[in-house]
């Protein structure tokens, strides 16, 4: 039997609009419940959603192991890249501690209202905090760490470290693993292992929706990795694959076929990013700077003319908006409002070659017109715009 353990949380997002039961250890559940593989999963849940997670893990014949308490822990999005919000009195109480867990294989991930101890052969262990595996007392025989990148140097202890390889191979040593992959969001993941270190690229997805998206790729990597015996490369292509299809579709569970897209080239170099939109009013502004922070969070360099050049004599500020665009490997336009001097901007753009990716909230299809018609990569979701644009 294949075991899981981790979280399950009620997961809630303003734009766009969604409220799911899920969480690390449920949505990894029920995503390799087609498998063939007959799963227990182990978890905390509030007594509030005991009924509801129950039949969830019935309905995919999912063998369910829950520890009650007080109340489900809460995940609130302002959109798929904010920074969750958590919502849970159980930041006042202790941790909750869980039986300890023996198996041959295992997928853990780390939760934040519960500790548990594992014994087996074969670990897959996504941290999702900044604690490792060691520190959870736990052991296995062969084990892999799946991380992103912050959380990759807290637990390295290399906090100001860019060297993500340096890194990988720092937790190697100190957690005993014979693999870590780090995650590094839009730039792909790197495999680290003893006997070398391989990039994992990102496959090209028509939209992206990124809450879970970094769960998929580990459970998916523990599928290929623990159960079927795969190379720690080959596996995590394979999840680097399977986390794109759950991107673009956000079905579960995962097929069992290997879904086929088309491999991004190597991202070794910044990308510069012209921000154009409006930024008149405090609304404007304010989603100026949120696409601001999302693009700078990616890794990319973003000249903003609301940032970098500010208000002032309209000649002026013309010449430097215009030498950003020229000097841009992107331009990011939000035209919202079909703001005249976004437009403009987005003309000159595409009559110097430049790609433009288009954040094109509530405008009619017939004012796109010329915007579809020159090539312009259009979406109306902020996420896929944002992920598009790093690409």
């Amino acid at each position: 039997m294949f075991k899981i353990l981790g979280g399950t949380y009620l997961e809630l997002c303003i734009e766009p609009q969604y409220r799911e039961l899920y969480g690390s250890g449920l949505r990894a559940a029920v995503a390799l419940s087609n498998t063939g593989k007959k799963i227990s999963f182990t978890s905390c849940i509030g007594k509030d959603k005991y009924d509801a997670a129950k039949s969830i893990c019935d309905n995919f014949n999912i063998v369910s192991n829950f520890k009650l308490i007080e109340e489900t822990v809460s995940f609130h999005y302002y959109h798929p890249l904010s920074s969750p919000i958590f919502q849970s009195s159980i930041f006042d109480r202790p941790k909750v501690s869980l039986p300890d867990i023996d198996a041959e294989n295992i997928l853990y991930y780390g939760m934040i209202e519960a500790t548990a101890k594992v014994s087996c052969d074969f670990a897959v262990y996504d941290a999702q905090n900044s604690i490792g595996f060691r520190e959870t007392e736990s052991t296995a025989e062969h084990l892999a760490i799946l991380v992103n990148q912050n959380e990759a140097r807290l637990i390295s202890g290399l906090k100001d470290s860019v060297d993500l390889e340096q890194i990988g191979r720092s937790l190697l040593e100190s957690q005993g693993a014979e693999v870590v992959v780090i995650k590094n969001g839009s730039s792909g993941a790197l495999v680290i292992e003893d006997s070398g270190i391989h990039k994992i690229p990102v496959f090209a997805t028509s939209a992206v929706w990124p809450i879970g998206s970094g769960d998929i790729f580990s459970a998916a990597f523990a599928w290929k990795w623990m159960l079927e015996k795969e190379s720690a490369f080959d596996s995590a292509m394979y999840a680097s694959r399977f986390t794109a299809y759950y991107c673009e579709s956000r079905l579960l569970p995962l097929p069992t076929d290997i879904p086929h897209y088309e491999a991004l080239s190597d991202r070794s170099k910044k990308k510069k990013i012209y921000l154009a939109g409006p930024f008149f009013n405090i609304a404007e502004r304010w989603l100026i700077n949120e696409v601001r922070s999302c693009l700078l969070s990616f890794g990319n360099q973003v000249f903003s003319p609301f940032h970098d050049v500010g208000f002032g004599e309209s000649l002026d500020i013309a010449c430097q908006d215009l030498e950003g665009i020229k000097s841009a490997d992107v331009i990011f336009a939000i035209v919202n409002g079909l703001d005249p001097g976004t437009l403009f901007e987005v003309g000159y753009a595409r009559a110097i070659g430049k790609r433009v990716v288009l954040l094109a909230e509530n405008i009619n299809e017939v004012d796109l017109l010329m915007l579809e018609g020159s090539n312009c990569e259009i979406t109306n979701d902020l996420s896929t715009a944002v992920y598009k644009a790093s690409w």
